[in-house]
């Protein structure tokens, strides 16, 4: 099974649309043009950010087809990978990895929520996506964003599933991140540990994280990757100079509701020149002038 350094930042990009909510190829191969240029662990693609519980299945192969295009295997292409049912997710998967995918962001099903217990579902829904033989990335996502939050005896029966390299925890409380790190620590098969905090990304690094795999880097990439080698280096003065830069426009994107932040960041990167609009897929909705003047007037110089 090929494997790859996850100890840094791992871009989960958000995606252009044109006005009829068509994928913008044109854009697409020239953002991935941009953001590959920073010294990126991997790139996420068919993630939350990337708002793939409303792409088609047609969409979501487009879009790693032109990824793994642009990237040619020079970077590692991490997919987000969910579906109606176990047996279709696994064939779509089948599909995913012949397209170029080198890892999967397994989305647990909205269905399997709330056990409190071991959940065997759970774990068995895993364990049949790792039999496509690529790595695996197990995803703790808060339910606000539509997420499972897992107990401790389910997530030491994901751990331990062959493919299984990493987690991205993205519960969004730092004691509950906490508390997953170390319980992770004590498990005697050790897996890297993402950050999906957008909310407290550098705090992330002290508190465990070995990367980060987040919305966030969408933008400003270059500035969170040297942020993250300075704090992992411990040369926490100078990191945190840097993410104070980009505090306020994080804060902002992700400010409620949270849903909002992909057209936030799109908003950045219209801004930036690298983006035509902002659109998002309905039912999201774009945000106001207001607000997107209150972007402007906070991003970094």
């Amino acid at each position: 099974m090929k494997t790859f350094d996850c100890n840094g930042l791992i871009p989960a990009i958000v995606i252009p649309f044109k006005s009829d909510f068509s994928i913008d190829e044109e854009v697409l191969r020239k953002y991935i043009n941009h953001i590959s240029k920073s010294d990126i662990k991997a790139l996420a693609i068919n993630t939350d950010a990337g708002e793939s519980h409303l792409l088609s299945n047609n969409e979501k192969k487009r879009i790693v087809s032109i990824v793994s295009e642009k990237l040619k295997g020079n970077i590692p292409l991490v997919c987000g990978i969910s579906g109606t049912n176990t047996k279709d997710v696994v064939e779509f998967g089948k599909e995913l990895k012949d397209l170029g995918v080198d890892a999967f962001l397994v989305f647990s099903h909205p269905l399997l929520r709330g056990e409190k217990n071991k959940d065997n579902a759970i774990i068995q829904y895993h364990s049949e996506i790792s039999k496509i033989g690529l790595p695996i990335i197990i995803f703790q996502l808060q339910q606000e964003l539509g997420g499972v939050e897992y107990n401790p005896e389910t997530l030491k029966g994901l751990v331990e599933i062959k493919n299984v390299i990493a987690i991205k925890e993205a519960s969004f409380d730092a004691l509950k991140f906490k508390e997953t790190v170390e319980f992770l620590n004590s498990l005697e098969k050790k897996i890297i540990i993402l950050t999906g905090n957008d909310n407290f990304i550098p705090e992330s690094f002290i508190l465990g994280a070995d990367g980060a795999l987040i919305g966030f880097g969408s933008i400003f990439t270059d500035m969170q990757v040297q942020m993250i080698k300075n704090i992992k280096k411990r040369n926490y003065q100078e990191g945190f100079l840097i993410y104070k830069k980009i505090e306020n426009i994080c804060r902002l994107c992700f400010s409620s509701p949270v849903r909002n932040y992909r057209v936030r960041m799109k908003e950045v990167l219209v801004k930036q020149g690298i983006f035509k609009n902002s659109v998002v897929k309905p039912p999201l909705l774009p945000i106001s002038d207001e607000e997107k003047q209150m972007i402007y007037s906070i991003m970094p110089k």
